[in-house]
């Protein structure tokens, strides 16, 4: 975990070390005693995120992709 906290602070997306803290917060404090299979998840989607970030191929695919418009389109 210790090393997930320090890659995500250095190579994650931006926010990403908050949004892994308060996620993990809220996973362990619902966790059931001895289940900790909602950590698990957040550890396993956290990782994900940082395959994607160092994946020059995984981030062609995202710079590319077309954005939501915030303009109302006109009539």
């Amino acid at each position: 975990m210790d090393d997930l906290r320090r890659v995500l602070g250095r190579y994650g997306f931006p926010g990403d070390r908050e949004s892994f803290e308060e996620e993990l917060a809220a996973a362990i404090g619902a966790s059931p005693t001895n289940d900790f299979e909602g950590v698990a998840a957040v550890l396993r989607a956290y990782r994900h995120r940082i395959l994607i970030r160092n994946s020059p191929e995984a981030m062609a695919v995202l710079e590319g992709a077309p954005r939501a418009s915030t303009h109302e389109p006109r009539v």
